[in-house]
């Protein structure tokens, strides 16, 4: 059995799971542990993994922060990233700060990602650093 990288919609379909158990905490870490995974896996397997639009996860916020993860992650390997991310249904009208600290909307503000930014996401400075 060859190892592959789950692909975003993959990951859609579990925060989909976790946000129908009202699981917010495990969805929001699910998406980022997206980005560590997309750091570890080659080339090819990078494009694998974003080439297919996720499914809608029943939270608008949710799908916005899927195509800012994928445009991230993209753009921080030199890869174009995939024409689905532009979706207007994967932009707020509100923004969304996902640390849902009040204290930390200003940290969110400054530090959030240009692709998290412009989708009306916000999150804070080390939202998505791992060890």
């Amino acid at each position: 059995m060859v190892f592959r990288w789950p692909t975003i919609a993959e990951v859609a379909v579990e925060v989909a799971g976790c946000l129908a158990e009202h699981d917010e905490a495990s969805a929001i870490r699910l998406a980022f542990r997206f980005v560590e995974q997309f750091d570890r896996a080659d080339e090819s397997e990078r494009r694998r993994m974003v080439e297919v639009a996720p499914p809608p996860t029943g939270d608008f916020r949710y799908d916005a922060l899927m195509a800012a993860v994928v445009e991230h992650s993209c753009v921080r390997h030199g890869i174009s990233p995939p024409p689905w991310v532009n979706d207007p249904n994967r932009f707020l009208d509100e923004w969304w700060f996902v640390s849902g600290m009040r204290t930390l909307h200003a940290n969110a503000v400054v530090h959030s990602p240009v692709s998290f930014k412009r989708r009306g996401v916000f999150v804070t400075e080390d939202a998505l650093t791992y060890a």
